[in-house]
């Protein structure tokens, strides 16, 4: 635990010390959600099915930009070495960037729900049951995107690799589940009425966590 909690703090270092993730997200988010909003200039007559992809989107793309950099400035830095070197076993240091990444994840999604609802002022659906889904479909999305950060890190095109090996896998499992959950949240369902949604989701990130954490020896290795 003592050095997932120095991967941890080193992580948070560099994210607030140079900023460039947390700024790319914020006006990434940004930007979607005012084209959105300009796109749907008759809010007043759009249903409320388009606010779980509204939300989603943003919180999708601009989190998957975040998770190039994770172990990619780690090559660049010529820092890499110096982790595979400490004695520390190499799947500490994928918890602790996974919840480095997953707090900084957390924080700018508070910051693109409160932008949305300012954008788009829908009656507040369950909060409880919103964020349950909003949390498990961040670990999920996450988990895989920690994984595959640190497969394509010793690539020239780490960001564009990312993007083309979770995209399909996570638009048909996590981004599915979790806008079909969010729509009917949206519609007035409860926590218990997205069920099979909310399993689903948590059934997910279990299994890329744990795949992250027995596999990361292998993958940082290569």
């Amino acid at each position: 635990m003592g050095a997932v909690g120095a991967i941890f703090q080193k992580e948070l270092r560099v994210e607030f010390r140079n900023k460039q993730t947390i700024v790319t997200y914020l006006l990434l988010a940004f930007l979607i959600l005012t084209s959105f909003r300009f796109a749907f200039s008759s809010f007043d007559k759009t249903p409320t099915a388009i606010a779980a992809p509204v939300l989603w989107i943003p919180i999708f793309f601009a989190g998957m930009f975040s998770m190039t950099p994770i172990y990619k400035r780690e090559v660049d830095e010529s820092t890499k070495e110096g982790l595979l070197l400490a004695p520390i076993p190499h799947s500490a240091v994928y918890v602790g960037k996974l919840l480095a990444s997953l707090l900084v994840v957390f924080g700018l999604e508070l910051f693109t729900l409160m932008l949305f609802f300012v954008f788009f002022p829908f009656d507040l659906p369950d909060m409880a049951a919103l964020m349950t889904v909003l949390v498990l479909g961040t670990l999920g999305f996450v988990a895989l995107g920690s994984i595959i950060s640190a497969i394509s890190s010793q690539l020239s095109q780490a960001g564009v690799m990312l993007m083309v090996l979770t995209i399909p896998v996570l638009l048909f499992t996590v981004v599915l589940s979790a806008v079909s959950a969010t729509s009917e949240i949206f519609g007035g369902a409860g926590l218990a009425d997205v069920g099979n949604e909310v399993r689903f989701l948590a059934v997910f990130a279990l299994v890329f966590i744990a795949t992250g954490y027995l596999l990361m020896d292998f993958i940082l290795e290569a």
